[in-house]
Order: structure tokens, then C-alpha cells, then sequence
């Protein structure tokens, strides 16, 4: 009896440690970066200007030139239950461009590891990454595979007029401030 009971105090301690050791894991997060590379090249005017921002972190206007990168960390709710959403304004000579990025701790797999990359090019803003597919023909809907892929998430939007003319009248007035006596 001493001896059912000794080994039933040990199995509930075990269980005790392993509960709490589950329920500590639950409450980390998981590290992830963005990464975003400018390779706007053979464009009369490559910069391009960008900010992105989340709940939690705005990270301010960047300045980006041909082949310069601009990376950033952030933490995502572990076991896919939550989802940290990015909306990065993209400003170039091409014109505009809004991308939500939303990442979830699953997202490891489609960005190869916790750094999802994006890249500006001159028709748009690329995620270069992996996407998910189903070869119906040879599995049907049972498997699911990845493939490399660079797919555009939003193109450029062509400035409208009144964009461009209340740009123009911002740099006459820049100019206007600078000559006078």
C-alpha cells in the first residue's frame, strides 16, 4: 500500500511540473521580422518612402534606395491564436501602394523561418516567400504541399491630379521659403 502510494504522490508531482511547464509555454510569443529590400532598379527616381505600423510599434517613414533593406521585430501570440497586423504605406515616384501584412505564428512556414520578406519593385510590392497548394490531379484535397514563390501583394496606384497638384504647390512653397530675404 506504502508502495501504490509513494509512486501515486510521484505521478502527481510529474503531472504537476508537465501542466505547468505546458501552461508556460502557452504564454511566450513567438519572435518574428519583416524585411523589406528596395529593388526598384532602372526607375528615373528608385527611392521610395515607407512606413509601417501595428498596434503596438510604428516604425516611422524610411527613406529606401536600390539594393538597401530595413528590418524590424515584432512578437506573435503563440499556436496561431492571434495575429499581429502591419499596414505599410509605400510612397515612390510610380505612385502609391497600401499592404496589410498580417503574420500569425503559423506564418513561419510561408516566409522559410520568423523573417517574412517583401520587396519594392517597379511595378509593386512583392512578398518572396512560399505559398501553400494542392496538386488535385495526382492527391486530390488530402495533401498540401509548399512552393518558392515572389508574388505581387499590391501594385502601384498612379497619383491622382489633386495629389499631384497639392504635391507641386508644397515644393513651390518649399522653394518660395528658402529665397527669401
Amino acid at each position: 500500500m506504502a508502495e501504490k502510494m509513494k509512486a501515486l504522490v510521484i505521478l502527481c508531482l510529474v503531472s504537476q511540473v508537465i501542466i505547468l511547464t505546458v501552461n508556460a509555454a502557452d504564454t511566450e510569443d513567438v519572435d518574428f521580422s519583416i524585411l523589406i529590400k528596395n529593388e526598384m532598379f532602372n526607375v528615373k527616381t528608385p527611392s521610395v518612402f515607407y512606413n509601417c505600423r501595428s498596434s503596438k510599434k510604428n516604425i516611422g517613414w524610411h527613406k529606401s534606395v536600390p539594393s538597401s533593406e530595413f528590418q524590424w521585430a515584432f512578437e506573435v501570440p503563440q499556436f496561431g491564436n492571434g495575429v499581429m497586423v502591419h499596414k505599410c504605406r509605400f510612397r515612390s515616384s510610380l505612385g502609391t501602394a497600401n499592404v496589410e501584412i498580417r503574420t500569425l505564428s503559423t506564418t513561419a512556414m510561408l516566409c522559410d523561418g520568423q523573417t517574412c520578406k517583401y520587396a519594392i519593385r517597379p511595378n509593386g510590392v512583392y512578398f518572396i516567400g512560399y505559398e501553400l497548394y494542392s496538386p488535385h490531379a495526382i492527391f486530390g484535397r488530402f495533401f498540401e504541399f509548399s512552393r518558392p514563390v515572389e508574388k505581387l501583394v499590391e501594385p502601384w496606384k498612379p497619383w491622382s491630379p489633386q495629389q499631384l497638384k497639392s504635391y507641386a504647390r508644397y515644393n513651390a512653397s518649399r522653394a518660395g521659403f528658402g529665397s527669401r530675404d
